[in-house]
Formats: C-alpha cells, sequence, structure tokens
C-alpha cells in the first residue's frame, strides 16, 4: 500500500496553493477602489444637503424675525411728563431681546408748556418710571396702554394749535388747579380716571367749582376702584389705594 504526498518543494503544487482563482482576486481588488470613490460622493452629498438646510434655516430665521420680531411702542414718564418712541428686535413668541433698544423723545408741545410754566411740579434728574403707551409686535396691530388716555389729549389739536396748551393760555387759574392733580393721577396709573376729568374742567367757570367737581369726582371714583378690587380679589391694590385716597382726602370716612 502507498501513500501520494505532495512535495513541498514542487513549484506547481505551490503555485497551486497559492495563487487560487485568479478572476475572484482580480474582482476584489477591482471593487475598493469603486466603494472608495461612492463613499466620498455620499459624503459630499451629505455635506451639500447641510448646507443648503443651514442657509434655508438662516434665511428663513431672518424673514421670521424681520417681520415678526420687530417690537415698537411708546411710553409715557408721569414724573417728567414726557413721551418717547422706542424699537429693538427679539426672538418671537419667547420674546427674547436680541438688539438693542432704540429710543427717541416724541414729548408733545403741551407737555412740554406745562412744565415750563411750572402747571406741573419740576421735576429733576432722568425719570425712572415710564408708563406704557402703545406697544406693536410684528404685523400685529399696535395696542394701546392706559396711558394713552393722556397721551392723546397731550397731542390733542385744533388747526395748528395744541388744544390744552391754548386751553392753560385761556384759563390760567383753572389749569393751574388742573393739571397738578392730573400728574397724582399719572403717578399713580390711573389713567381711566382723566377723560371725564378733563371733561369737567372744560365745563366750570371758576377755581371754586372746578376744585368741587374734582373733589366729588374723584372720591366717587375712589371708593369704587376699591370695592371693585376688593371684589376681584386684589386686597393689597385695594389697601394702597385706599391709603392714596386718605391722604388726599383725610378724615373723610369713605377711606
Amino acid at each position: 500500500m502507498s501513500t501520494s504526498v505532495s512535495n513541498p518543494a514542487d513549484p506547481h503544487s505551490v503555485g497551486n496553493k497559492s495563487q487560487g482563482n485568479p478572476s475572484q482576486i482580480t474582482g476584489t481588488q477591482g471593487q475598493r477602489p469603486a466603494n472608495r470613490g461612492k463613499a466620498a460622493d455620499n459624503r459630499k452629498a451629505r455635506l451639500w444637503v447641510t448646507l443648503a438646510a443651514t442657509v434655508l434655516f438662516v434665511i428663513v430665521g431672518f424673514l421670521v424675525i424681520r417681520t415678526q420680531g420687530y417690537v415698537s411702542g411708546s411710553e409715557f414718564s408721569p414724573s417728567h411728563f414726557q413721551k418717547r418712541d422706542f424699537s429693538f428686535y427679539e426672538i418671537p413668541l419667547i420674546h427674547l431681546q436680541i438688539t438693542p433698544i432704540k429710543r427717541s423723545g416724541t414729548t408733545p408741545e403741551t407737555a412740554v408748556y406745562l412744565r415750563q410754566t411750572g402747571l406741573i411740579p419740576a421735576a429733576t434728574g432722568n425719570p425712572d418710571v415710564w408708563h406704557l403707551v402703545t406697544i406693536q409686535r410684528g404685523l400685529t396691530g399696535r395696542t394701546p396702554a392706559d396711558a394713552q388716555l393722556l397721551t392723546d389729549q397731550l397731542e390733542l389739536n385744533t388747526g395748528s394749535n395744541p388744544y390744552w396748551k391754548q386751553w392753560c393760555t385761556d384759563h390760567p387759574k383753572l389749569a393751574r388747579e388742573l393739571w397738578p392733580t392730573i400728574q397724582k393721577l399719572a403717578d399713580r396709573e390711573l389713567y381711566i380716571l382723566m377723560p371725564r376729568m378733563l371733561e369737567i374742567a372744560q365745563n366750570q367757570p371758576s377755581i371754586e367749582a372746578l376744585q368741587t367737581e374734582i373733589d366729588k369726582y374723584l372720591k366717587r371714583e375712589y371708593a369704587g376702584l376699591i370695592a371693585d378690587l376688593k371684589e376681584t380679589g386684589r386686597n393689597d391694590l385695594a389697601e394702597a389705594l385706599r391709603q392714596e385716597a386718605s391722604r388726599d382726602y383725610p378724615g373723610d370716612p369713605a377711606f
């Protein structure tokens, strides 16, 4: 019995084992450059998609902030009788301010006149308190606040003349009684009481009559506001208003 063993030194034997199938080796080597090329193309495609999405996001974000993030309005200082406009940009919905506030003075001529003639107490320094007059966000309409009830009157003109400036010139004694009371109400943010106050002032023949009507009106309105605040559970505000009314009318049983 004989066994055939391959000779390790036989070049034909070694060659057959190491070379294998020439066609399979050639195919594997040819696929690698092609795969690398496809991977590079995929990376480029992802890069361009990311870049395009970023540019689109920036453009859309800019347009949204430019149209919906623009905030403008005006405010009024009761201590100085000054008015100013303001504007800035914010991120919509979350109302995060992203630009500095720009301000410009727009004080009406009548307000300047009241300060210059001493019809309201002169305040020194810069105003610390500002009350909102109007505000507008984006494309929404301008929203008025309570202080507009006063600024509209200060800006009221008859022809080319400021109405209340002319009224003060014509009724200096009544003006000295009216405007300090108006300023006191502005300090307390009681602008809602002013239209009627100004109407009363125009229909009084003397300073005594004006004082009587103003006191009657304010006592009634203070009592009503205090009762309304208590009914809605805002007892702190009701007490603060009661104390202010008590200072104006000490000893009055209503306060």
